[in-house]
């Protein structure tokens, strides 16, 4: 009898609910795995659908999500888990209770946060969970990910050699360290994401701010290009961990199609930096004849030119979100954002005349910033808030993690609930964890009171689609989420 392999979405500790979406890059992780089980090529068999619960919230949520968990777990051998930094400790907990349920079962993390610590001597966590995590995969799970779980169904880990798995990847087991052949992975040979093995009811009105008069357009999420050229200093993706690499137009376009065939009216590229792809205009012309609204992850300073912005909005591009971080040019030089405030008021001048919806990022906690840098970032943002070009904020605070270069040696552990929960917090992305010694309370209050009064509508953690749909609302009180 085949082993059956069950894969989980790492839940976030975040109690302000700040963004969902699709899990995009588990569902790309485990593509050649389940491909490869439908064409009989791999002698396993996995649970129809990924354990992808909203949160996981000590004291709140948690031994639900466990029971569910557990239900889920019916005949399960292997349990495959994806976490980021914030996902970490829920995800150490539901591999304990499988362990609890099967003291046999085999379980494997990888995801961003095994990707930043897996080299590092200091700050590795996953010493004291060995016990509870048989085997890491970081860097390009996907064909990793596959070969060893073909290994381990085929019962010959002991002579398992990874040099010849395409990609850049490394596998962590209890006795082996092994590497693959570090060659950049072609993404056209990826298979495409098996969507239906998540929630797509769920998912697919993820993005409200895509949307046809009063109706939520389905929408899918969709990587063009992984990796980001970028070294922003606060950024734990950077050139060490991820790559620029590109997926060709015709692959982009069969996907595209694909999704079309399935009811879905938007696509919503999720690539760190998607007006970086090598043959953009090409791109965008071939996008436009597909008939589809499109939104983005992009950078301000990729959208100055009126032209490209034209081929933008004629392609059905409708959205797009960037960072700001802080709209202070000597704030931008020292986090190495590379881009200007100058650019930044010029692309939302051209976004706005041609009728683009705009979402931003806001990042506090910088040691370098000032009342001043602060009070500019909260001006401009107001500004174009007033004037309907901005639709969606997203506030965070500075992070350290375990990557980056402000955070080795600093940041403390992740397999734990955050050690900064509860107001004002947890009204922030990222804000729940380690941060520079100024980041106090009563620091956080005052920005969280002028950014409310300033634009609340349109905070996430305001307007949620998840919560919309659902007739809930936020308090911003002192007693923490309310719905």
């Amino acid at each position: 009898m085949s082993r059956k392999v069950l894969f989980v979405n790492g839940p976030s500790q975040d109690a302000s609910d700040r963004f969902f979406g699709w899990p995009t890059s588990l569902l790309y992780a485990i593509a050649p795995t389940v491909k490869a089980i439908q064409d009989g090529e791999l002698s396993l068999g996995y649970v129809p659908q990924i354990f992808d619960p909203i949160s996981y919230i000590e004291g709140r949520n948690n031994e639900a999500v466990k029971r569910e968990f557990k239900e889920q777990m019916d005949g399960v051998d292997i349990v495959c888990a994806s976490a980021t930094y914030d996902s970490l400790y829920p995800t150490i907990q539901l591999f304990a209770e499988a362990k609890t349920m099967n003291p046999k079962v085999l379980t494997v993390l990888g995801g961003p946060h095994f990707d930043e610590i897996h080299t590092l001597h200091r700050g590795n966590e996953m010493e004291p969970c060995l016990e509870l995590v048989d085997f890491g995969i970081a860097g390009d799970g996907e064909y990793a990910l596959k070969a060893l779980l073909e290994a381990i169904s085929e019962k010959r880990l002991y002579g398992f050699d990874a040099s010849q798995i395409p990609g850049r990847a490394w596998i962590y087991g209890d006795a082996f360290r092994q590497a693959t052949n570090g060659q950049p992975l072609d993404l056209n040979t990826l298979p495409f994401m098996p969507i239906k093995l998540a929630d797509s009811a769920r998912h697919a009105n993820d993005f409200d701010i895509l949307s046809d008069k009063q109706d939520i357009l389905p929408t899918v999420q969709m990587i063009a290009k992984r990796g980001c050229a970028y070294s922003c200093e606060f950024c734990s993706e950077q050139r060490g961990l991820a790559y620029p690499n590109s997926r060709s137009i015709d692959n982009l376009l069969e996907e595209i199609r694909l999704r079309k065939e399935q009811g879905y009216k938007a696509i919503f590229f999720d690539d760190s930096t998607f007006g970086s792809y090598p043959r953009l205009r090409d791109l965008l012309c071939a996008l436009g004849k597909m008939g589809l609204t499109y939104g983005c992850l992009n950078r301000f300073d990729h959208l100055i030119e009126p032209d490209l912005v034209e081929v933008y909005h004629n392609a059905g591009f409708k959205y797009v979100y960037c960072a700001i971080e802080q709209f202070s040019d000597g704030a931008l030089k020292q986090m190495k954002k590379g881009e200007s405030t100058l650019q930044m008021q010029r692309a939302m001048e051209l976004l706005a005349d041609s009728g683009f919806q705009v979402g931003v990022s806001l990042l506090y906690g910088l040691e370098y910033e000032t009342e001043k840098s602060i009070a500019a970032t909260l001006d401009f943002v107001e500004r174009w808030v007033q004037e309907g070009t901005i639709k969606l904020v997203s506030e965070s605070v500075l992070s350290y993690h375990p990557g980056t270069p402000g955070g080795r040696g600093k940041a403390g552990r992740f397999d734990q609930i955050p050690p900064n929960r509860g107001f004002p917090f947890d009204r922030f992305e990222e804000g729940q964890w380690y941060h520079p010694a100024h980041v106090t309370p009563n620091y956080l209050e005052a920005i969280l009171m002028s950014s409310e009064k300033r634009f609340g509508d349109v905070m996430v953690r305001n307007r949620h689609s998840w919560y919309a749909r659902n007739d809930r609302t936020f308090s911003a009180s002192r007693d923490g989420v309310t719905v």
